[in-house]
């Protein structure tokens, strides 16, 4: 057997596998030929049955013996066992971490051009794990791994040319970068392109933060629901409509923003969006103290105050 045909078994053994290209699904004979490929020597066959026997289809369940067959194939240099390697060594399939067997096998698969790889090398140099911390590094594998357009990467090196950290300070790159990552669905982009364009950092203005604060609270945010509610509530970048202010606020105090159940308890109290209610807005502010609004605190207690001194001038009355 020579590379060409051990490389079309393991194509044809993917195919029993998934049951394409004309192939019935058959797991067994998937098991067979990576085995007979991998008895011959060929790092793609050792590959294949090791990623059968990591997940047990066609063959039963044998993770330790997988994981020394993806340490076999990654010796000679197979790029996809060394990013294998690199998840088993992160503790999450079953084996204890290893940063630095993670790291290096990460660093491999990168250097070897494999873009999964690169955002985990990113993060190690950020973080200093399995590796000295390396700021210039994280933004080369941040930027690398943002040409690939991940999402997450783009906002990273955003963030590192906004900060000038491991690069010089690019104001320009940044935006662009974090504009790229939010219209790739990146919530927290979105927030941040929303921010950037309320503060007029970036073209656009007040309407253009409110389509990104739309999105961002579309995917979740609550901060993008208490900044949505606000712009309602002021009339900035969309017409005045208190009812709506109130709607958001209501959305991210039930996601547990301690902003909006101070701000609905306000609105609430005043009847500004909403029937007047001062018990239910009392409510909403003792539900903002809870989640921690040092405002509604203080609220709360100037209303503790102003009773207790009503009481005392009643009873003084009654006297």
């Amino acid at each position: 057997m020579d590379a060409e045909e051990a490389a079309e078994l393991c194509r044809e053994a993917v195919m029993y596998m998934t049951g394409t290209g004309g192939y019935e699904r058959r797991p067994d004979e998937a098991v067979n030929i990576f085995s007979r490929v991998a008895d011959e020597g060929f790092p793609q066959g050792i590959f294949g049955l090791a990623e059968v026997l990591m997940v047990g289809y066609g063959v039963e369940q044998d993770q330790k013996k997988a994981k020394d067959l993806y340490e076999k194939s990654a010796s000679v240099g197979h790029v996809e066992s060394c990013f294998r390697l690199g998840m088993i060594y992160t503790g999450d399939y079953g084996f204890p971490a290893d940063p630095e067997a993670s790291y290096r096998n990460f660093m491999v698969a990168a250097e070897a051009g494999m873009i999964e790889a690169y955002a985990y090398v990113a993060e190690y140099s950020f973080n200093g794990y399995g590796t000295e911390r390396d700021m210039s590094a994280a933004f080369k594998w941040f930027l690398r791994s943002a040409e690939t357009n991940d999402a997450v990467s783009m906002f990273k090196a955003g963030y590192m040319y906004e900060e000038g950290v491991g690069t010089e300070k690019n104001p320009d790159k940044a935006s662009e970068l974090f504009r790229r990552s939010a219209e790739a669905g990146l919530p927290e982009a979105q927030m941040k392109m929303a921010d950037l364009s309320f503060s007029g950092k970036v073209p656009g203005g007040e309407d253009e933060a409110f389509k990104w604060y739309r999105m961002a609270a579309d995917a979740g945010v609550a901060a993008a629901k208490v900044s949505l509610g606000t712009m309602y509530y002021e009339g900035r970048g969309v017409p005045k409509n208190m009812e709506k202010a109130y709607e958001m606020y209501s959305q991210a105090s039930e996601d547990g923003d301690p902003d909006a159940s101070f701000l609905k308890g306000r609105m609430e109290i005043s009847g500004a969006g909403t029937e007047c209610d001062p018990d239910k807005g009392v409510r909403s502010m003792s539900k903002a103290a809870e989640q921690g609004s040092e405002e509604a605190k203080q609220l709360l207690d100037q209303l503790r105050r102003a009773q207790n001194t009503q009481f005392v001038r009643i009873d003084g009355d009654g006297d």
